[in-house]
């Protein structure tokens, strides 16, 4: 005669432990939001990802400072952009912040340099042509004539509390760089020309890998 009490609970036994394994092949919980970085905290950040309130309106140098540089995220292209980022509540007010700032042209030199010990090496910059199409290689005065638009890699930039819900952004690129090695870096941005019509617009230089086109 079969023992079906023992059957049943070997059965059931085998149902709990594919329940565990099911349980445990699933996909993890996500992680818990970034609570976005208040100012200062921003502005204490040395990692790519970063940020810098800066002034547009007078010529003068917006940016001189060291930053450390990771590799690039899982979703991140190995491209670094060296740009200006502004914001907007409204997408009708971000277009026309948007035109302004390229229409009419920021001319800056920006110098890019890796950090090795005592020495420092010049990381050559390309900026964006007129047409978007054509990449221009800056002069080692790293002299660039204005701003285009570009994408960064938001999943950094919301890992780093960089971004705010609700908020739109546009990065604007001075020029990029592509596959940079890791490592520590010094950054100088001058700006040559006085735009008043910039004036008391807030915006932020930023640092920041691309994003991966799909």
């Amino acid at each position: 005669m079969l023992n079906t009490t023992s059957g049943r609970l070997r059965n059931a036994a085998l149902a709990v432990a594919l329940a565990v394994l099911a349980g445990c092949s699933g996909s993890a919980p996500s992680p818990p939001p970034v609570t976005p970085l208040d100012a200062a905290q921003a502005a204490a950040r040395t990692q790519v990802p970063l940020t810098r309130p800066v002034a547009l309106d007078k010529p003068g140098v917006i940016a001189d400072l060291e930053f450390d540089l990771p590799p690039p995220g899982p979703y991140a292209d190995s491209t670094l952009i060296v740009g200006i980022r502004i914001e907007e509540q409204k997408a009708k007010a971000m277009l026309a912040r948007s035109r302004m700032l390229v229409q009419g042209g920021l001319p800056a030199k920006v110098k890019l340099q890796r950090l090795d010990g005592t020495q420092a090496a010049d990381i050559a910059l390309t900026r964006i042509g007129d047409d978007l199409k054509e990449r221009i290689s800056l002069d080692a005065d790293g002299l660039t004539p204005g701003v285009r638009q570009e994408s960064v890699n938001g999943a950094m930039l919301r890992d780093a509390g960089l971004i705010e819900q609700g908020v739109i952004y546009t990065v604007f690129s001075f020029g990029f760089t592509v596959d940079p090695p890791p490592g520590r870096y010094h950054l100088r941005v001058e700006l040559l020309e006085e735009r008043t019509q910039l004036k008391d617009q807030q915006a932020d230089l930023i640092i920041a890998y691309s994003g991966k086109s799909k």
